[in-house]
């Protein structure tokens, strides 16, 4: 029933019913996962690390109070969240307080976190911004409206068109908006990582793949602009880092003018140094007020950097670069072109957009590798029908190719363009009338020589089960002698602190108050005066957002979080599909003597054996998939500081993994 529910778009009815499921069995796995998926669906992950970025919080707390110390001090808090910035409105002396917030959940943690901190008179707006009506919603115009509804992108969050509303409804015509504005900078990097994610050129494979790739390009799907943390990653700056244009929340003109699409900007740029342009990148600079600014661009910070995919390419230092930066549906949208006719480091004739999951697959060389290495071992076998479920049928395609024998390739997938790529693929190979693109694995009529089984989703954890992916089912299609690869999967594990990881998931009180005191001047006033305030209050916000916490992280690599490692590598459990399997691993005594660090989580992958010789670890840089991390905090450190040694039950079935500390 809570699965139901929460495919249905109901997550908070969802939550009821898995957490009563749970509650009659605590083992029972796909209540636990499920129950997971209905906290992401109710409440968006990325309020975690905003509410824990306490230089963010800090900046606006100090902002608000100083502009309600200047008299503007009727407030609007436009998606109030948890309803942080209007408690900080409250404590700064604001006369009257409405917040808008249109999430379901963050609606009720918000009139919890009120009501704890008797803000009874903020008056809590179930609604959008932009449909506020004076009288009805608001008495009259507000003298202050604040803000944080930006993406990585800025402008992704409607923030422009909503901005525009606040102006014409509900501003006072001498308010103001905090932030007053932002400058987006942008700049051309070399960058591996970006590449591997968003741009395929062959030019690795070639060297050792029999399938011949020339004239293939393949670029990201993304119309508009991906989003990642580079703050752990090796960015090199073809150009030096821009400030590409400035926008004044405050001016109505000038937001009018970019709700509009078309070119806001275009800059003529040399190249600093020598390299390979892999894409353009964006952060802001939120311009709080006349002083005080937020830089997303900085480690510590909780936004993410825009990133802007392009084929590609080698330029010289003191080449010409020209950067165009438009608006397109409330979004912005950059590209860039070059004066070096030369620049293009592959004469790509064909160029496919496609998913990042078949970007990524293309990209991890090693298992590109191993796949050709196991296709090439079957070159001799009398393998006549072949069904691959990769996200590229490396395996399959490179046996109709090098075996004899094969004259029939199965592939699943309804995407058009990447049915084009393939098709481009299997006719500059000479295979084109041997390959069958279907839409669902039982059009399969043949019993089949080899199956390869792709069970992988991109974001570290396997697909869930279901008919198309059942091994039962893909059994059936086998013949009696036929190969089913991989042979075996692993899921393994190790110990490890990071300070990272448990701001992803969980909200921490300290975060949100600061013990410093602020000091600033309030200006046009007969005297200068020297303002300063000692903020120590306690919201108890984390209490209320925590309920929503997960402890299954996925979607993780190397740039994400920093971690020391504290264990050995352990095979956690077998993944065998039509088992419900249970394991204990015993990682030993961990001391916790004074300045060690103790561990807060388990960092899991997975080992794959396709064949007796031929093994594969999903955690590594480049590869085709993401890894997950589950954070343990307090049983570990509780287990540790009773001395006891660390035991680990791992559950595992339909996929799923349940994990405890004993």
């Amino acid at each position: 029933m809570g699965n139901t529910v929460s495919r249905n778009n109901d997550p908070i009815e969802a939550i009821k019913y898995l957490r009563r499921a749970l509650q009659a069995n605590p083992n029972f796995l796909p209540a636990e996962r499920n129950l997971e998926n209905a906290y992401s669906m109710a409440v968006d992950r990325w309020h975690f690390p905003m509410l824990n970025d306490k230089q963010r919080n800090m900046a606006f707390e100090c902002v608000i109070r100083k502009r309600i110390s200047q008299g503007y001090d009727t407030v609007l808090d436009v998606g109030t969240g948890t309803g942080l910035l209007s408690l900080y409105a409250q404590n700064a002396g604001a006369k009257k307080i409405y917040a808008c917030e249109c999430s379901p959940a963050m609606l009720k943690i918000a009139e919890k976190v009120f009501e704890t901190n008797n803000a009874r008179d903020i008056i809590l707006l179930p609604k959008l911004s932009s449909d506020l009506v004076i009288p009805t919603d608001i008495a009259e115009r507000v003298k202050l409206v604040v803000t944080e509804t930006f993406d990585a992108g800025l402008f992704g969050e409607h923030v422009i068109p909503s901005m525009i509303s606040v102006h014409s409804n509900v501003l006072d015509k001498n308010g103001i908006v905090i932030p007053m504005g932002a400058t987006l900078y942008i700049a051309a990097v070399e960058c591996e990582y970006i590449r591997n994610k968003s741009a395929v050129m062959f030019d690795k494979v070639k060297h050792f793949c029999p399938l011949n790739f020339d004239n293939v390009s393949v670029l990201l799907d993304e119309e508009y602009y991906d989003t990642d943390n580079l703050k752990n990653v090796e960015v090199n700056y073809i150009v030096e880092p821009t400030a590409f244009f400035t926008i004044n929340f405050n001016d109505l003109s000038d937001l009018q003018q970019f709700n509009t699409d078309g070119i806001k900007n275009i800059i003529d740029i040399t190249c600093k140094r020598s390299g390979t342009i892999d894409g353009l990148i964006t952060w802001f600079k939120l311009h709080l007020d006349e002083e005080i600014t937020i830089d997303t661009s900085e480690k510590k910070s909780c936004w993410q950097v825009a990133i802007f995919p392009t084929i590609p390419k080698s330029l010289q230092k003191g080449d010409a670069v020209a950067i165009k930066g438009e608006m397109l549906k409330g979004k912005l949208k950059c590209s860039y072109s070059s004066n070096n006719s030369q620049c293009d480091n592959y004469d790509h004739k064909f160029l496919y957009r496609l998913p990042k999951e078949v970007i990524m697959f293309l990209n991890d060389v090693e298992y590109i590798k191993l796949l050709t290495e196991v296709s090439k071992s079957f070159t001799n076998k009398e393998i006549h029908s072949i069904l691959d479920t990769s996200p590229f049928p490396i395996y399959g395609l490179i046996l109709l190719k090098e075996n004899k024998h094969s004259n029939i390739l199965y592939y699943k997938n309804e995407n058009i363009a990447f049915q084009q790529f393939i098709k481009q693929i299997a006719e500059q190979n000479g295979f084109k009338d041997k390959l069958r693109i279907i839409s669902k694995y039982n059009h399969i009529s043949d019993s089949l020589d080899t199956i390869f089984i792709h069970d992988f989703d991109i974001k570290g954890e396997l697909r869930d089960y279901s008919e198309e992916y059942n091994h039962e089912f893909f059994r059936c299609l086998l013949k009696p002698n036929g190969i089913l690869l991989p042979e075996q999967i692993f899921f393994v594990g190790q110990l490890v602190f990071s300070d990272d990881l448990p701001n992803m998931v969980y909200v921490e009180d300290k975060n949100l108050q600061d013990i410093s005191t602020f000091a600033f001047n309030t200006p046009n006033c007969e005297k200068e005066t020297h303002n300063t305030f000692n903020n120590t209050t306690s919201y108890g916000i984390a209490q209320y957002i925590n309920e929503f916490k997960i402890n299954q992280i996925f979607d993780l690599n190397s740039s994400l979080y920093l971690y020391e490692a504290l264990s050995d590598i352990n095979v956690l459990i077998e993944m065998r599909e039509n088992e419900v399997a249970e394991r204990m691993i015993n990682f030993g005594k961990i001391s916790a003597t004074n300045n060690k660090l103790l561990p807060n989580a388990l960092v899991c992958w997975y080992k794959v054996k396709l064949t007796l010789n031929h093994n594969y670890d999903t955690k590594r840089n480049g590869s085709f998939m993401n890894h997950m991390a589950i954070l343990l905090e307090d049983e570990l450190k509780n287990s540790i500081l009773q001395g006891n040694e660390v035991c680990i039950k791992v559950l595992q079935g339909e996929g799923i993994i349940g994990v405890k500390v004993k």
